[in-house]
């Protein structure tokens, strides 16, 4: 065996040796970051609902038609929660929608049928799973274009709340992640890795709407929760590269999508 070919089997032997698996202790750490920030989320009401209403001068700048988008961190007793074996990434984002109307912006949300025409930008298939009064089921094809396109099959279960008639929320979490075993052939996009293959790209995938109807229009934020696999290494490297901006991607894709259906007038 020469150095070339050693090298090579080094790498495979490296490439297995950083299995993805999600370890429980993984899972629970995430499980427990949601719980605390849904517990959260649960108390805002009235004027103290968005988490706008915090910064007035944001607010006017998304007024104003800014989106604001930026990391956010939950934490338990003024201490940040362990995600020991993975990366938790928490983003907000918040958009103004002119002359919007919680009806409207509510049913494009939960129109799981049409998100592969609002966010194409990382969605190119999707279709409503099911439906139970205000829960959802829905299936959404992610996908990135980068030197060898990754897709990843995603199930989510979305459930809707009024809160009162100008307020509302959607919750939506990840219930599979599967990823597409070959990308390059949309004829196999049914076919997954099995779990002790994949790669980690993304292991969860929550996102939270509050709606708010003011000021003639809709105020509308988005609170995206990944959890995936951690950046370095060398398997990570050649892998993830590239990869880590994609929950912010979605986060952008998601709002920038929604702006689009709601041109601001002039």
């Amino acid at each position: 065996m020469n150095s070339f070919q050693r090298l090579a089997l080094l790498l495979v032997l490296l490439s297995l040796a950083h299995a993805a698996d999600l370890k429980p202790e993984t899972a629970a750490a995430f499980d427990r970051y949601v719980k605390l920030t849904e517990e959260a989320n649960e108390k805002r009401t009235g004027s103290n609902f968005l988490w706008l209403d915090q910064d007035r001068s944001q607010k006017n700048l998304v007024w104003l038609g800014q989106t604001v988008i930026v990391p956010k961190k939950s934490l338990e007793h003024d201490q940040e929660i362990d995600i020991p074996d993975g990366l938790l990434q928490d983003w907000m984002g918040a958009i103004y929608l002119d002359g919007g109307t919680l009806d409207r912006v509510r049913d494009m949300l939960l129109n799981f049928a049409d998100y592969k025409t609002y966010f194409k930008q990382q969605i190119n298939e999707s279709r409503l799973v099911k439906r139970e009064g205000e829960k959802f089921d829905g299936f959404l094809r992610f996908y990135k274009r980068q030197v060898t396109p990754l897709v990843l099959n995603t199930q989510v279960s979305s459930v809707y709340k009024s809160v009162d008639p100008a307020r509302a929320h959607i919750v939506s979490r990840s219930t599979h992640i599967g990823e597409v075993a070959h990308p390059g052939k949309k004829s196999t996009y049914d076919q997954e890795r099995p779990p002790e293959d994949a790669a980690g790209y993304l292991w969860r995938l929550n996102f939270y709407w509050r709606l708010h109807q003011a000021d003639d229009g809709v105020y509308a934020e988005l609170e995206l929760i990944s959890l995936s696999r951690p950046g370095g290494g060398l398997h990570p490297g050649r892998f993830l590269s590239g990869f880590e901006a994609f929950p912010r991607e979605i986060a952008e894709g998601f709002l920038d999508g929604l702006r689009e259906a709601f041109p601001r007038r002039r």
